[in-house]
């Protein structure tokens, strides 16, 4: 029973986890790479640290109708 139950934890656990992996890998295309690494480097040279919560994402492009 309990070896059951710790399967199911297990199983649980990475169904949660393969979810949560899922909508950064559709998304991927959206992020501004360019200012991710931009702001990277620019801690990096003065020693801190950069913890995305919220990616950048790209502009999208203006159209204009005139």
């Amino acid at each position: 029973m309990k070896s059951r139950a710790i399967g199911m934890a297990m199983l649980l656990c990475l169904g949660v986890s393969a979810c949560a992996g899922h909508a950064t890998r559709r998304n991927a295309d959206t992020i501004d790479i360019n200012k991710v690494i931009t702001v990277n480097q620019w801690a990096a040279k003065r020693h801190a640290t950069v913890v995305w919560v919220n990616h950048p994402q790209k502009r999208e492009p203006q159209h204009n109708d005139g």
